[in-house]
């Protein structure tokens, strides 16, 4: 443990680990992680599976089947030769609140008692439930415990997907109607500023 005088800033919200049990073309259950504080980068060829972490998080943050490029949510089980009938995919994700050491780029302290971890469960007639903690919760629970810790699920900035970089560096600076959207427009939603535009 690092020395207290080290730590600073303000407590912030990180994921240790997720795991993945029969997602997509996850079979069994597969932990990803731990993760680093700051930053955690998955490789692997083409086909490996690297997307599908992607897809996880955002099942957890409760995307529905059609965002997650399906047609209904029990397409997220794993279906195999081996495993041709199996009756749920569960994604798990660890959350965890930390004070960075300023004096070390790795190290962090993770505040006591600030754990808690988010499952959701799909099952093969469609549906989904969510627990925090093994209780069970419904996703408006769940997206207020989220927002309380300033995960972004309005906006979908906490994750910048697959496309989305190229998509962003090919915008035109400025809308050229009210329902056009630039790179203006862009960024005032991400900081915020979008709802002050009537008042201004």
């Amino acid at each position: 443990m690092s020395d207290s005088s080290s730590q600073g800033g303000t407590p912030r919200l990180m994921i240790s680990n997720m795991i993945l049990e029969n997602f997509k073309s996850y079979a069994g259950a597969q932990e990803i992680g731990p993760f680093h504080k700051s930053f955690s980068s998955i490789v692997g060829p083409n086909g490996s599976g690297k997307s599908n972490v992607i897809d996880a998080m955002l099942f957890v943050f409760g995307k529905r089947a059609k965002q997650l490029r399906l047609n209904k949510v029990s397409e997220l089980i794993h279906k195999s030769s081996k495993f041709p009938d199996l009756d749920f995919a569960r994604v798990t994700v660890f959350f965890q609140m930390i004070l960075d050491d300023e004096s070390d780029s790795d190290a962090y302290t993770v505040i006591p008692d600030s754990e808690f971890v988010v499952t959701r469960v799909a099952h093969k007639d469609n549906s989904s439930k969510y627990t925090v903690d093994g209780k069970n919760k419904t996703y408006t629970e769940v997206g207020k415990l989220l927002r309380h810790y300033g995960i972004d699920l309005d906006n979908n900035r906490f994750l910048i997907l697959q496309g989305e970089v190229e998509q962003i560096a090919m915008m035109k600076p400025k809308g050229l109607t009210p329902h056009d959207e630039g790179l203006l427009e862009y960024l005032e939603d991400i900081i915020g500023s979008n709802h002050c535009l009537d008042k201004i």
